[in-house]
């Protein structure tokens, strides 16, 4: 049965479930996503792990559990860093990518970290940076640049850059230079190549989609 439906599955507003593997950034800013859209259809979790792949493997069989169907138009994503997974293994990264697919998992990546979309709400960027002190560096110097005060490690931040969210979905699309999720070649979005490039806004634009917005 699934307990987010109920056994008639009458219910026909699609949810969409966010799974992160990492305790702070990502799955802060879409808990905090949630409370601003004050709904019930968007549903994040974390899920901690240390890899991607760990990740969604233990996704995959809790939809498996929970009976989560496409026939009710819900929706499950994945969302993490790239970081160092890719170099580390490669094969095992994209295995875990192409399972993800075969069970109706999206990806919402940030290559190299989340700390990119959350600096491109401000500015944009188009070369990657050494590591992710670096980009809460820049994030910081945007910060005081657009008057938003200081900005810390795994600080809350998405109602101070809420009104920029529209800048940075431009900035993401110009990055990824795609269309759509299908159009994603992953073993380059993943890679070094794909580095800057992000998924995440997306997964924004289906949030926006099953609002209404």
């Amino acid at each position: 049965m699934d307990k987010y439906r109920g056994r008639s599955h009458r219910v026909t507003h699609p949810k969409l479930f966010v799974f992160s593997h990492t305790q702070k950034a990502e799955i802060d800013y879409f808990q905090e996503f949630k409370l601003y859209l004050q709904s019930s259809q968007l549903v994040p979790h974390r899920k901690i792990q240390r890899r991607p792949q760990q990740l969604i493997e233990k996704v995959i069989d809790w939809k498996k559990k929970e009976g989560i169907c496409e026939d009710d138009r819900d929706q499950v994503w994945c969302v993490f860093d790239v970081d160092e997974f890719y170099k580390l293994d490669s094969a095992g990264f994209l295995k875990g990518i192409n399972s993800a697919h075969k069970h109706g998992i999206k990806i919402a990546y940030a290559n190299e970290c989340f700390e990119l979309w959350i600096l491109l709400h401000l500015k944009k960027i188009t070369v990657p940076l050494n590591k992710r002190s670096d980009y809460e560096t820049e994030i910081g110097k945007a910060f005081k640049k657009a008057g938003l005060g200081t900005f810390q490690k795994n600080q809350k931040c998405f109602d101070e850059i809420l009104k920029y969210q529209q800048d940075a979905i431009k900035n993401a699309k110009e990055l990824i230079g795609l269309k759509s999720y299908d159009e994603i070649n992953w073993q380059i979005a993943l890679s070094p190549k794909g580095n800057p490039s992000t998924s995440i806004h997306l997964l924004i634009e289906e949030i926006f989609r099953i609002h209404g917005l």
